[in-house]
């Protein structure tokens, strides 16, 4: 067991990779196994235990015998992205404005929105470096530099407290964005694999796996469910747009502590790319 939380335990695989059990009501999600419990606190299992995988299911060993989750009866869960390849520079505009705005409003400060009031150097300073890490990596995006992409990356990745990194939930949305059909973002999408590939202890594992599957269009249900409310917002005015959008992009900010505003601001930076990109061809 790699780490163990109210709400989920990240399991070490076999061949190095990781996966996830889930409490429900956590929402599905990739490499993620939904169990019909309430919570994991106080079951007798803990960070570095041993895991078992079998044709039963996985067993976990801890105090008073540990825990058998069994897999069987399962639904299969993939995500189905929305189709925003066909939208012109100025239908994609609205949308970017309208999450912008409600993350600025609604989001947590502490990470890429800037540090909390009163905030103690060290917060301070990791959001001034995730500010110049995110302004160095759009401008390169802007001028096609792959050296500069890699720059932005690397001054993002890894930084920030906790398993998901705030400049990791940032890269995650763009990473994300660059997968769906008619994206420009494949320039940077490649930068950031090759990265991953070159320096994987960067950064945790679980960003690290969250990164590779968002590049591959797999993430969280919740961030799915904005990318479609986006893709409704074709056609609607602002005002209109922001009650389409509001309640999917309030329960995407509460994810984590920082990490929803933190992977919501990724969002309205790779639209906004997006659109000046498709406004340059």
């Amino acid at each position: 067991m790699e780490s163990v939380f109210r709400g989920v335990i990240n399991l070490l695989l076999p061949g190095g990779g990781l996966m996830a059990l889930s409490a429900r009501g956590s929402g599905d999600a990739p490499r993620t196994l939904v169990v019909d419990v309430a919570h994991w606190l106080d079951r007798g299992v803990e960070a570095g235990g041993v895991v078992g995988f079998g044709p039963d299911g996985i067993a976990l060993q801890g105090d008073a015998g540990g825990l058998q989750i069994s897999a069987q009866g399962t639904a299969e869960w993939h995500p189905i992205l929305p189709y925003l390849g066909s939208l012109t520079p100025s239908e994609l505009a609205v949308p970017a404005r309208v999450l912008h705005h409600l993350v600025s409003v609604d989001g947590e400060l502490g990470g890429m929105l800037g540090p909390t009031p009163g905030a103690a150097p060290m917060e301070a300073a990791v959001c001034t470096a995730l500010e110049h890490g995110r302004d160095e990596l759009v401008r390169a995006v802007r001028s096609s530099d792959s050296v500069g992409m890699r720059h932005g990356v690397l001054a993002l990745l890894g930084l920030g407290p906790g398993l998901t990194p705030a400049g990791d939930d940032f890269l995650t949305a763009i990473a994300l964005l660059s997968s769906l059909e008619g994206s420009r973002l494949g320039p940077l999408a490649r930068v950031l694999h090759d990265v991953l590939d070159e320096q994987p202890g960067r950064t945790t594992l679980l960003s690290t796996t969250t990164l590779r599957e968002a590049l591959s269009g797999r993430v969280r249900a919740g961030l799915v469910d904005v990318l479609w409310a986006l893709a409704a917002t074709r056609g609607q005015s602002e005002a209109q747009a922001i009650e389409t959008v509001r309640d999917p992009v309030r329960r995407a900010l509460a994810h984590g502590h920082t990490s929803g505003t933190d992977t919501l601001s990724g969002l309205v930076a790779g639209l906004h790319l997006e659109r000046e990109l498709r406004g340059s061809l």
